[in-house]
Formats: C-alpha cells, structure tokens, sequence
C-alpha cells in the first residue's frame, strides 16, 4: 500500500519536471525566433535606409583610435575633492556625476514631456556630490569661477534650481577662494 502511494507521487513529480523542462524549451525557441525576426527587420531597415545605418562587419573597425586623458579630473577639482575628502571622512565623495543619476521625473509627467527634462538633466554635470556611507544623498557641490560665460551661468542656475525642487542642498564654490578641510562640514551641513 506504501509503496503504490510513493508510486503515484514519484510518478507525479516526474510528470511535473517533464511539464516544465518542455515549456521553458518551448519559450527558449520561442525567444529565439523572436530574436532572429527583430535582428532580419533590423538588418532590412538598415539596407533601406543607406549606407549610414549599415551596421559594420567588424564593430572594432568603427572606433576611432583613442588616448587615454592625463588626469580623470582637472587639476582644481581634484584638489577639492581631496579637501571634501580629508575635510568629510565618514561620507563618499563622488565627482562628475550626471544630474539624472541623482534625480528623477515625477510620474504624472507625460511620457514625452519625461524624455526632454531626462535629457536635459542627463547634459548636466555635478562637479562633486557627498553622500552618506549608506549613499545617501547628502549635498551636491557646484564649482564656479568669476568668469564664468553666460551659457554657463544659465546651466548652473538650471542645477540649482533643480536640486532644490528636489530637496538636496547645493554647495557653491568659488575657485578663487576655496574652502579649508575644516570648513567643509559646515558647508555642507550649514
């Protein structure tokens, strides 16, 4: 009697995994199709569309050669990083951090307006942003200059005003009189 009931489940579950292991195969071509129907259109359109959308043979080929920058940050940035640095040491300390890393759109924007203020934040640049250990979003810092052009005081306002509407405090430095490494804990934290 014991056995017929072991039976029936080893039974059952043999039937189950063999149920399974059919359909994932299944959706396995299924994907693979998918696949190899997108890439034909893709290659199609690109034939119609000229030799500017032909996707090369070799993608390496396409690359123009590169060099490597001296520095990952200029020099006046870097230096004020090591001050936030010394000056913060229970924070992280990130530069060069795009505006739609640290913000996002609101969700009751329509989807095209979404696209042009993702994009818009997307161009811009923080100098420095000062996180927790956590990585929470303590400060954004903005480095400026007395020279600065007109276009890009019009980007540095679009920053401000932006990281404000979010809530996150901006920290503005002047190059002519940066901060001492004591000093930046009262500027970050007010």
């Amino acid at each position: 009697m014991w056995y017929m009931i072991a039976l029936v489940w080893i039974v059952i579950m043999v039937a189950i995994v063999s149920t399974y292991t059919r359909k994932q195969r299944r959706r396995k071509t299924e994907r693979a199709q998918h696949l190899e129907k997108m890439l034909g259109e893709l290659k199609a359109n690109a034939k119609l569309a000229g030799p500017a959308l032909e996707m090369p043979e070799n993608p390496a080929a396409a690359v123009p050669r590169l060099s490597r920058k001296p520095r990952l940050l200029p020099q006046s940035t870097a230096l004020l990083y090591y001050i936030f640095r010394t000056g913060l040491p229970g924070h992280e300390i990130f530069a060069g951090v795009a505006l739609d890393d640290m913000l996002d759109v609101a969700a009751n924007a329509s989807p095209g307006q979404r696209e042009l203020v993702l994009h818009r934040l997307s161009q811009q640049r923080l100098d420095l942003v000062v996180c927790t250990k956590q990585l929470e979003i303590v400060a954004a810092v903005v480095v400026s200059n007395a020279a600065t052009a007109p276009a890009a005081a019009d980007s540095e306002q679009f920053v401000g005003e932006c990281l404000q509407s979010a809530g996150i405090r901006v920290v503005k430095i002047n190059t002519a009189a940066l901060p001492r490494h004591h000093q930046v804990h009262a500027l970050v934290y007010g």
